[in-house]
């Protein structure tokens, strides 16, 4: 609003002073003035009420803002003046810089002090209002200092702190560096660890845990010191991230000095408000979180399919020498078992990390077990796989010639189904892999995740600088090797049979069925039983001789003496089979279903033959009768299909 007109006093007479006393300003609150608002403090001056005097200190707030009086040093206006400080007093008024937008000897011809004003202008605290005299104190408290005097000791001092991680970082990757730390004993020793293939040492192929392992994993409060003090030892992590962590470092340096230096000397503030990162970390930690989850998703079902891998491969080569009707049939088909695992890691690794041929001969087991029945593929055999027709991966030869040796063992249809389905399984297992490794997590998240947290870390000390100092660079490398870290490790994983311990399997899957092959004569426990126990002749009875019808029946011969059954000591024998001829007690208690034998015995089922030769209908009635719940009761089918398919007692 307009400032209101002037009350113009009545003029005085020659001689007699005015009602008022004359007012001086000092040159900058002249200079902080509108020239547009000095007819209203001079009319002020003369004479008028309070309300006018309110009403003209919020004009001329008003009108110092709108005309931007409150400008950067180096400006024409208010703050420049304040800036440049308290010139002499020897300078013309009308040199001093005006207000902006308008003639600077017009504004101060106007505020020019009367002729009989001291040399040093004083502000005459009763002549002005206090509104007007607080935001004076307030713009020169406000002044800017002087830009700091730049000394070269103190510069390369400061640089080495703010760029002080990055050179711990460089210092410890050292090849030397490490080396001496291989001597001391904290970091363990190249040789002692497989890495990834392609990935220059810096990616570690996890290692199967033992007992000694899992108790150091959960070791309180020693894994604490332990896992900090390798991160700048053993860990690979900060070799990984040099190169991110030594850019973001040298860019918060330069925000740092940018800030300090050259900003104090008119250079325009390089800042961020906070909000924006606040508001965006959120969405930023369910990116990373998703990303971590997705990739360990498809590490866990790796391991599970690797998991089933080794757990059939176990199954088919004790079918293979217990149900084959030659020896030899089933040794030969134990052979090539192994060799599907070791050509399947062959095939979904870097060639670079293993050799067909030579994991084809490691598929025999160890060596000092490689003899007899022991021995692994021939020459011949392992050539016939490296030069499978064109278009046909190894381990999908392998399971070719798995089905073809199948049909020659000679097993029963029943047998023949149970391991079809085996083999059937390691197919899928084989596409499953197949798809895991071929399929990526999309391109366009990792990209744009990666996109996204990098700039987030870049622009942060834009944000950060004015608040924490030189601090800024400690936190924006704390944040980055964490939040980097994490997203680091979703991508080792999204691969998952470069880093996990695949060799570790494939060895237990070819010792074993090493130990198979070369055990056959004590683990064929059927053959072996049918040889403890005689074959039972059949009871003929001697015909009755026809009586005469004067005497009395004939009776009947005697029955030949039986000569007392053979027993057996099942306990000699391998639990892993299923109990023939034992006690239903005891094959319950192997089961973990002992509970259920008083009721089986009450439905008079007191031996395991009578539940074996049971109908299906009768099985079920027992199990309602025991009142087994669902998973019990599938176990219990489960068992029980086994002892009919494995040969219970007689």
């Amino acid at each position: 609003e307009p400032p209101p007109a002037p009350r113009r006093a009545a003029p005085a007479r020659r001689g007699q002073p005015t009602s008022r006393p004359r007012t001086s300003l000092p040159v900058g609150a002249a200079d902080a003035i509108a020239p547009g608002a000095m007819h209203s403090i001079f009319a002020e001056r003369d004479g008028g009420s309070r309300a006018s005097r309110a009403g003209t200190v919020r004009f001329v707030v008003i009108a110092a803002l709108a005309l931007g009086l409150l400008s950067t040093p180096g400006s024409t206006g208010f703050g420049g003046y304040l800036h440049r400080g308290q010139q002499t007093q020897t300078t013309r008024p009308d040199m001093q810089g005006g207000l902006a937008g308008s003639s600077a000897h017009g504004a101060t011809s106007l505020l020019r002090p009367p002729a009989y004003a001291p040399a040093k202008p004083e502000l005459q605290t009763n002549a002005l209002p206090q509104e007007l005299l607080e935001m004076s104190s307030f713009l020169t408290a406000a002044a800017p200092a002087p830009p700091p005097k730049l000394e070269l000791l103190d510069f390369l001092s400061q640089f080495f702190v703010a760029l002080l991680p990055a050179i711990v970082v460089e210092v410890f990757i050292l090849e030397s560096t490490q080396a001496f730390m291989e001597k001391l004993g904290w970091r363990p020793a190249k040789e002692s660890r497989d890495y990834v293939a392609g990935s220059d040492e810096t990616i570690k192929v996890q290692r199967a845990f033992d007992f000694e392992a899992w108790e150091t994993q959960r070791k309180n409060p020693d894994r604490y010191w332990s896992i900090l003090g390798a991160t700048l030892t053993s860990s690979t992590m900060l070799t990984r991230l040099q190169g991110p962590l030594f850019a973001l470092n040298v860019v918060a340096a330069a925000v740092l000095f940018y800030g300090r230096y050259l900003v104090p000397y008119g250079f325009p503030a390089l800042m961020l408000p906070t909000l924006p990162f606040t508001l965006c970390s959120f969405a930023l930690g369910l990116l990373v979180t998703f990303r971590v989850n997705t990739s360990n998703n498809r590490y866990v079902t790796a391991r599970n399919k690797w998991g089933s891998i080794l757990n059939i491969c176990r199954d088919l080569s004790q079918q293979a020498c217990l149900w084959a009707v030659r020896k030899e049939d089933g040794i030969d088909f134990a052979r090539w078992v192994p060799a599907f695992a070791l050509s399947l890691m062959c095939h979904l690794r870097d060639p670079r990390s293993h050799d067909l041929a030579a994991e084809l001969r490691a598929a025999a087991g160890p060596a000092e077990g490689a003899s007899g029945d022991g021995v692994g593929l021939s020459d011949a055999e392992i050539d016939e796989i490296l030069q499978r027709p064109t278009g046909m991966n190894a381990p999908h030869f392998v399971l070719h010639r798995l089905r073809a040796k199948m049909t020659g063992l000679g097993v029963t249809e029943e047998q023949r189904l149970l391991m079809e389905h085996n083999i059937t399984r390691l197919v899928d297992d084989l596409g499953a892999c197949e798809n895991i490794f071929a399929t990526p997590i999309p391109l366009g998240y990792t990209k744009h995740l990666t996109r996204f947290l990098f700039l987030w870390l870049l622009l942060l000390p834009l944000a950060l600088e004015n608040q924490l100092g030189y601090g800024v660079v400690f936190v924006q490398q704390l944040l980055a090797f964490g939040l980097l870290g994490v997203e680091d490790i979703g991508i080792q994983i999204e691969e998952p049979f470069a880093v996990l311990p695949l060799k570790r399997i494939t060895g237990k899957i070819a010792l074993e069925a090493q130990v198979v092959r070369r055990s056959m004569a004590v683990l064929d426990i059927d053959k072996k039983l049918a040889g403890q126990i005689p074959a039972s002749e059949p009871k003929v009875l001697e015909p009755v001789a026809a009586a005469p019808p004067a005497q009395a029946p004939a009776i009947v011969n005697e029955p030949v003496p039986q000569s007392a059954p053979v027993t057996m000591d099942l306990a000699s024998i391998s639990s892993a089979a299923q109990p023939r001829g034992a006690e239903l007690k005891t094959w319950l208690e192997d089961q973990k279903l002992a509970k259920y034998y008083d009721t089986m015995v009450a439905e008079g089922y007191d031996e395991l033959e009578f539940l074996r030769d049971a109908a299906p209908n009768d099985i079920e009635d027992l199990i309602k009768a025991c009142g087994m719940p669902l998973g019990h009761a599938k176990h219990f089918k489960r068992a029980l299909d086994e002892v009919r398919v494995f040969g219970g007692p007689a």
